[in-house]
């Protein structure tokens, strides 16, 4: 790979890496630390669960537009406006029938606060909308305007959520208040994409254009279900089985690891449009930057991992001093081991969705899903939130052991 292409994953992914750097820790402290403090424990547990379920929902009807959005639109600029137009009316329609959908399995489920699911699925719906408008600055590889769009979101969402916590100290006015300021943040990023990027058009809608792109959006968009199912599924599990304050202490672990997948998430936003583009056109220079970018995030997440296992006894009372939070300690260090393994799972994930292996991803995952509902299953009832994480655990390896014949099939 050339020097100026070096450069410029370089440049982007310091990009992607200062406005996170800034907003993430700010997102962290509200999320754990401030929503805890003021709704408590308990509380949060609602929150969790509500966000879990809303999000596994919107997830499963968006089809896989982003990913197969950036790697069509990285090779073929000139077709931004035509997936745009198409696929953003899509995913409004779609997020509208999640809300519906997460508000029934809500009431099957016999839990309650259909207010929080509501403002959840609100706050879901115009984060689903936000993040496909990324999707075009990635695919054009203009990471400064989605810089910029990250710090107007967290900005928007931890200031009126915060907001909501201060007039009324509940999951559903927190909700409330995050909901409103996603929809700001995204109208703002819709208004920059359309005038920057991608003109949006009515008259770009077409049937013809879903009925050649579905066919290649849903595998991405079956992966991305069954992604959402085996890291969302345990929290409303654990919900239902055993109660709120137990899935609150399980959340304030999860939020921690779920803070940390920032790294590869940086790393595989800037690699899956660059990985696009060399597919087909350099074989050797494809394969260098893959295997660079795949065996630096395993060392980076190792050295991560141990660091936040060292300081969990004193991480966790920082967030919640109560007594009650301290059983995230241990639940923390197990997830630990989930999320170094994670982070070599989606290198991998980049890989197959750049070189057109959505349908063996799709069937990776789908295992994966069923391996970790059962496990759920048969864990928690004994186990409780220790079997939730295990479970988390055995799940990330196993995708990981099913990764390696497909990554060395493709010359990996």
């Amino acid at each position: 790979m050339s020097n100026a292409a070096t450069q410029g994953l370089v440049r982007n992914m310091s990009w992607m890496t200062f406005p996170n750097l800034i907003v993430k820790p700010a997102w962290f402290l509200f999320i754990t630390l401030v929503c805890i403090r003021y709704m408590g424990l308990a509380e949060y547990g609602v929150l969790t669960a509500a966000l879990a379920l809303m999000s596994i929902c919107d997830g499963s009807l968006t089809l896989g537009s982003s990913p197969y959005t950036i790697r069509e639109v990285a090779r073929d600029r000139s077709q931004a406006g035509l997936f745009f137009s198409n696929l953003l009316i899509s995913r409004m329609v779609m997020s509208l029938a999640a809300i519906g959908m997460g508000l029934g399995i809500r009431v099957w489920l016999g839990t309650g606060a259909l207010d929080v699911v509501v403002f959840a699925g609100i706050y879901v719906f115009f984060r689903n909308l936000l993040e496909y408008c990324r999707a075009l600055f990635r695919a054009h590889e203009q990471f400064q305007m989605e810089a910029g769009s990250t710090l107007l979101e967290k900005l928007l969402v931890i200031g009126a959520g915060t907001w909501a916590l201060l007039m009324a100290p509940s999951a559903a006015s927190a909700m409330m208040g995050m909901g409103a300021g996603m929809g700001l943040a995204f109208l703002g990023t819709f208004l920059w994409t359309v005038r920057r990027v991608a003109p949006f058009r009515l008259s770009h809608l077409s049937w013809d254009f879903y009925r050649r792109a579905l066919p290649h959006a849903i595998p991405l968009g079956l992966s991305s279900i069954f992604v959402l199912l085996y890291y969302r599924t345990d929290s409303i599990m654990l919900e239902a089985m055993q109660g709120e304050l137990v899935t609150g202490q399980y959340g304030l672990a999860f939020r921690i690891t779920e803070a940390m997948v920032l790294l590869p998430y940086i790393v595989s936003s800037v690699l899956l449009p660059r990985l696009s583009a060399l597919r087909g056109a350099d074989a050797g220079a494809f394969n260098r930057l893959f295997r660079r970018g795949i065996f630096g995030m395993a060392g980076v997440a190792t050295l991560a991992g141990l660091v936040v296992w060292i300081l969990a006894p004193w991480f966790i009372p920082f967030l919640d001093p109560s007594p009650e939070a301290a059983p995230a300690v241990p639940l923390l260090r197990i997830l630990l081991i989930s999320f170094v393994l994670n982070a070599i799972n989606q290198m991998a994930t980049t890989h197959l969705t750049a070189t057109h292996q959505q349908n063996r991803l799709a069937i990776i995952l789908a295992a994966a899903a069923a391996i970790n509902i059962g496990l759920n299953l048969l864990l928690i009832p004994d186990l409780s939130a220790v079997g939730a994480a295990w479970a988390t655990v055995v799940t990330q390896g196993i995708i990981l052991i099913l990764f390696v014949p497909a990554l060395r099939g493709s010359g990996a």
